[in-house]
């Protein structure tokens, strides 16, 4: 049987990803003001859902953000986006969010963050495979977290 430190090595050198439970009582860095870790970039009428307000509580624990270090931007009745903070991970719900948030960002900006792409909120809730999806979307947006994102 191998002991806890020599099992992740075993499981980091190939290639396998150990995601560890967190304690309850797990202290979050404060924020600085302006500072945002993720933007989620949804369309308006998918963010005011119930789908939608379970994702806004559930997606700042399962990344081990305060909630603060989100920011929710949303699309207007025609589909565009207000201009997102800079942030380390932007996260689009809907298929039309991922050009509506390109549209602001620059080259810069596109290469060094990491982009994410989903379903909207309420086809990310309804099933098992929409979560594992969003799951899959998230991995690495939670890696870039883990690790500690580099700041403009």
């Amino acid at each position: 049987m191998l002991a806890d430190g020599e099992r992740r090595r075993v499981l980091a050198a190939m290639g396998v990803d150990v995601y560890v439970r967190r304690a309850a009582g797990r202290e979050i860095a404060p924020v600085a003001a302006g500072e945002v870790d993720l933007v989620v970039a949804c369309a308006g009428d998918a963010a005011r859902t119930p789908a939608a307000g379970r994702l806004r509580e559930a997606l700042p624990r399962a990344l081990g953000l305060a909630a603060d270090r989100v920011r929710w931007i949303e699309a207007d009745m025609s589909g565009t986006l207000p201009a997102p903070p800079e942030a380390p991970a932007y996260l689009a719900l809907g298929a039309a969010m991922p050009r509506a948030l390109g549209v602001h960002m620059s080259t810069m900006q596109q290469n060094s963050a990491i982009v994410a792409v989903a379903d909207a909120p309420a086809a990310c809730l309804g099933s098992a495979a929409g979560k594992r999806a969003l799951w899959q979307a998230l991995r690495p947006i939670a890696r870039r977290l883990a690790h500690g994102a580099q700041r403009w």
